[in-house]
């Protein structure tokens, strides 16, 4: 069995990074095709390009909580040694081979010729932080794996009701404020940074942990409570499990049914009411439908606690296993195939739609989410034909992807 780093692989964590990863070459596939385009087409388009990107801007801070889910875990212990050797170096590895060509490439376009100088002007564009926007978020990454160990000290200390009472100030401060601000339209009401959210999305992942660690131990206990001579092993406690099963199968209702309605709401807010207010990972809508993704796809501890069941749904698991391992990769290259399409070939979903010469914007509204559809797909599919390639490769797959 595939181990994760606190035992057994969890299934919903590669559901989840998959839907991320989508997610994200979507909204890539979208505001690449914005960026070179005339903007005399796009304002028509202009709330259902908004509702688009509510529908998939949770993409990173999904990432961002199945990594503080993973590494804050209170039962998993990382040191320094470790998180440098083998989770840092990775990421590092990763900025620079495939941050230099973008950069270079950037160079080479501009210029118009190749020169053999570019290699260093490119390497020190990367280590500053001037490579392809899409990896942005290794930075922010590497730098919250660097402090994880003093976090996860830090978070041995104090209690979890004042976790969550940092987590509100931060939500507070650097997402209900900022947003209040622009619906105001005014600088009045004190902010703090913006980066600050996905510090909070960091340790949201880390609450899902410490309750499934609650979960698990409550589990044991209870399975423990056996009389001698029952016939009856320790840990073998239906009726806590089945009660347990019945909560968060009713508990994993609602934060679905929460999500859609979270869902429709924001796509009801843009399209009916015209509610135009752009923020990035900050808004407080994106924050709180993230949240209830992760939580729609966390089991409690119930992913992967028999082994029985493990086994009968491996032909389920092994697909998604195999994919999420792939997201990592498709991440880092699909940019290329994007870049490729709308700045070599020229074309977008937007020029498609201009020759299609759709009468209505009822009508062209359809044909741009169709036309959405099919580059993100197209995209996505060269883009794991890539990752799969890559991850051929000895090297890369034990280093890097």
């Amino acid at each position: 069995m595939t181990k994760g780093l606190s035992g057994p692989r969890k299934q919903f964590l590669d559901v989840l990074r998959v839907l991320a990863t989508c997610a994200v070459v979507l909204m890539h596939v979208l505001t690449g095709a914005t960026d070179v385009t005339d903007a005399s087409i796009v304002p028509e388009y202009r709330s259902l390009l908004l509702s688009v990107m509510d529908l998939v801007t949770w993409c990173v801070p999904i990432f961002l909580l199945i990594s503080g889910y993973l590494f804050l875990n209170p039962e998993r212990t990382l040191t320094y040694p470790v998180m440098v050797k083998k989770y840092c170096r990775r990421i590092a590895l990763a900025i620079l081979l495939f941050g230099v060509p973008y950069a270079a490439s950037e160079l080479v376009v501009a210029e118009k010729s190749f020169r053999v100088m570019m290699i260093p002007e490119a390497l020190k564009m990367t280590l500053t932080g001037h490579t392809w926007s899409h990896m942005w978020y290794l930075y922010l990454i590497l730098f919250l794996y660097l402090i994880t160990p003093l976090l996860k000290k830090v978070l041995q200390i104090l209690p979890v009701w004042s976790v969550v009472a940092v987590m509100t100030v931060i939500f507070l401060g650097s997402s209900v404020a900022p947003f209040l601000n622009k619906v105001l339209d005014s600088n009045s009401i004190p902010v703090l940074p913006d980066g600050g959210v996905y510090f909070l999305y960091y340790l949201c992942g880390y609450l899902f942990a410490v309750r499934e660690v609650r979960v698990d131990k409550g589990r044991n206990v209870g399975g423990q409570m056996v009389k001698p001579g029952s016939g009856r092993r320790a840990g073998d406690n239906t009726e806590w499990d089945g009660e347990t099963q019945n909560v968060e199968s009713q508990a994993w209702n609602v934060w679905l049914i929460a999500a859609a309605v979270l869902i429709m709401g924001m796509i009801l807010s843009r399209i009916l009411a015209g509610f135009s207010i752009q923020m990035a990972y900050n808004y407080p809508f994106t924050v709180l439908l993230a949240v209830l993704l992760f939580a729609a796809g966390w089991k409690g501890g119930r992913d992967g606690a028999d082994s029985t069941a493990r086994e009968k749904d491996r032909t389920h698991r092994i697909p998604w296993q195999e994919a999420g391992a792939l997201s990592f990769a498709v991440y880092l290259v699909h940019p290329v195939y994007v870049n490729l399409l709308y700045k070599f070939v020229k074309i977008t979903p937007f020029t498609v739609l201009e020759q299609c010469g759709v009468q209505s914007v009822a009508a062209g509204h359809a044909v741009l989410i169709l036309l959405l559809a099919v580059f993100c797909l197209v995209v996505l599919a060269l883009a794991t034909a890539t990752a799969w390639v890559l991850r051929k490769i000895p090297v890369l797959r034990k280093y890097v992807l």
